[in-house]
């Protein structure tokens, strides 16, 4: 991305930390209209058009971040949140377990699914999945610790 369009994108962020979620869909689109090949600019819009309550048009975004990256573990993991919010459940667990293939050190990924599997009543999937996020978690936090010093 360039520099004047990373910023524009930065900008958009803060609005959203803001919790001012139209003005960060507008900047964010700025961002889209300058780089359309910008996945993460389609990922963060996405987020704050789920913000606004906007699921279809969230959904539309997250597609078109993965239509951008593919490999990229985090837009597959943000659309399974969309899709939970959607209660498309089945449709989540696919989105989260690409996300999980592409990084299976993706933590949020294996919570996420864990609370999926919960609400379909798939208890050992979810306990599975829980103890994985918590284990990652735990190696991710030692591992800081022993670079960090």
């Amino acid at each position: 991305m360039k520099p004047e369009i990373e910023e524009i994108f930065i900008d958009g962020q803060f609005q959203f930390m803001e919790e001012e979620f139209e003005a960060s869909i507008e900047t964010f689109t700025r961002v889209i209209e300058a780089d359309p090949s910008c996945g993460k600019a389609y990922q963060a819009r996405a987020v704050a058009k789920l913000r606004i309550g906007d699921k279809e048009g969230a959904i539309q975004d997250i597609d078109k971040a993965i239509s951008c990256d593919p490999s990229n573990a985090r837009f597959h993991y943000h659309k399974g949140a969309i899709l939970l919010q959607q209660e498309l459940l089945d449709e989540a667990v696919e989105s989260l377990s690409k996300a999980i293939d592409l990084d299976p050190t993706h933590a949020p990924s294996y919570l996420l699914r864990g609370q999926v599997f919960e609400k379909m009543g798939d208890e050992e999937s979810a306990s599975a999945d829980l103890s994985k996020a918590m284990s990652l978690g735990k190696e991710q936090t030692r591992m800081a610790k022993i670079v960090d010093f």
